[in-house]
């Protein structure tokens, strides 16, 4: 379809029905995009737990939980760059929904079979992570065409924040996985909201604004002009020149540091509840924040970007130093690390976004890689965690953790920035 010739057709033959939609497209497409992840992060969730998968297996004793939860760690870290590919060469909100749906029908078959060995169960749930990699990644894909830059925080971490709902709907509820029969049931219930989720994602979901039939005018000459001009100096960008431009390596650096951060939180495992709550909070409000000061103040994108890691980088520094010196009772370190935990995702939202913002018609590449940097930094960081404490060196964890805190916030202060990589940089 010719891009100048929207559906003006379609809207005057649909603008009452239009006109009655209290939100707008792009709204209802992050909001559709929130559940489906909440979907998919629940059974996630659910299928890891450890009360639902002593009741799904015959033989308890042949469990080894690490190889379980491994073996969908590997899978999302291998599935990363064809599913970068995939988004490159076909429909990336299409192929979301898709696989939205194909975990769902993959959990039925965890329910139902996984009890006949438990190494069935790990190769089905390799290829859960291969799901939940690709839609990952084709999710950050999908929004090229239906977000400008002033309002992409916003609708992205919003979208986002359903993995952290998922995972609160999935603590309440996996607790009570001590009967096989309710495991089943819970499957059973999950598929089919995503089912029905698929069915309406499929209705309401179009790949780009000038393709949907029951958009108003309105919204489209408000989004598609602006989108097009932004996407124009991008399109005939090379993945190699994105990978080797400066400000995708300093972003690397950040998401490095960004995965170091996550294990080194204090938390009493009764509070974890309350922690996705808050994450599932914080997430989307750090989002809508950028936007804002962006809309409201001076600063431009770059210097809200450098704002929210570079910042927050100087003040985990100050966190590492006083884990590493002071002693202080544990109500006060909760207090702290509660504090700590919003910045993180105000950190975080902003790296998340800075991957679309350098490529936001590649941005299935950058977060790929960037999504294998830190899964692998994560890992690493575990494993080192362990060993230096059966050695008493945790201390030097620590120190590793200011310096290069210190060093990824000054590179991101001096390089990193918001505006598209193209082809004449």
């Amino acid at each position: 379809m010719d891009l100048e010739k929207s559906p003006k057709d379609g809207n005057r033959r649909l603008s009452k029905l239009d006109k009655l939609t209290i939100v707008n497209k792009r709204f209802t497409l992050s909001f559709l995009m929130n559940i489906g992840l909440a979907l998919m992060f629940f059974g996630i969730k659910l299928s890891l737990a450890y009360k639902c998968l002593m009741t799904s297996v015959d033989n308890p004793k042949e469990v080894n939980p690490s190889l379980y939860e491994s073996s969908f760690r590997l899978s999302f870290i291998l599935i990363a760059i064809p599913a970068a590919w995939l988004s490159l060469k076909f429909s990336p909100l299409t192929w979301f929904g898709r696989s939205i749906l194909a975990h769902s029908i993959l959990l039925f078959i965890i329910a139902l079979f996984g009890h006949v060995h438990f190494g069935f169960l790990v190769v089905l749930k390799f290829l859960e992570g291969v799901i939940a990699g690709t839609a990952f990644i084709l999710f950050h894909a999908s929004w090229k065409n239906w977000t400008t830059a002033a309002e992409r925080s916003t609708l992205i971490t919003f979208a986002l924040a359903g993995q952290y709902l998922g995972e609160i709907i999935a603590d309440l509820t996996t607790k009570f996985c001590s009967e096989f029969l309710f495991w089943i049931l819970l499957s059973g219930i999950l598929g089919i909201f995503t089912i029905i989720w698929w069915i309406l994602w499929e209705s309401v979901v179009y790949e780009t604004p000038n393709t949907h039939r029951s958009i108003s005018e309105e919204e489209y000459n408000q989004i598609h002009p602006i989108i097009q001009e932004e996407l124009r100096p991008t399109e005939n960008v090379s993945c190699k020149q994105i990978i080797f431009s400066a400000p995708f390596l300093v972003l690397v650096i950040v998401h490095v540091f960004r995965s170091w951060s996550v294990r080194f939180y204090l938390y009493e495992i009764n509070s974890l509840i309350l922690i996705h709550i808050m994450k599932f909070i914080s997430f989307p409000l750090s989002g809508y924040l950028a936007d804002v000061l962006v809309r409201k103040t001076s600063l431009t994108r770059t210097h809200v970007r450098k704002l929210f890691i570079t910042g927050v980088y100087s003040m985990e520094c100050i966190y590492y130093l006083m884990l590493t010196n002071l002693h202080m009772d544990n109500w006060v370190w909760f207090l702290i690390s509660f504090i700590m935990e919003i910045l993180f995702n105000t950190s975080y939202s902003a790296a998340c976004i800075n991957a679309i913002d350098i490529a936001p018609s590649h941005a299935g590449v950058t977060v790929a890689i960037t999504s294998i940097v830190s899964h692998g930094t994560f890992l690493l960081v575990f494993s080192m965690d362990r060993y230096l404490h059966e050695i008493d060196w945790y201390d030097m964890v620590n120190f590793i953790a200011i310096i290069g805190h210190l060093l990824a916030g000054i590179v991101y202060g001096i390089y990193g920035t918001a505006n598209p990589i193209t082809v004449k940089e």
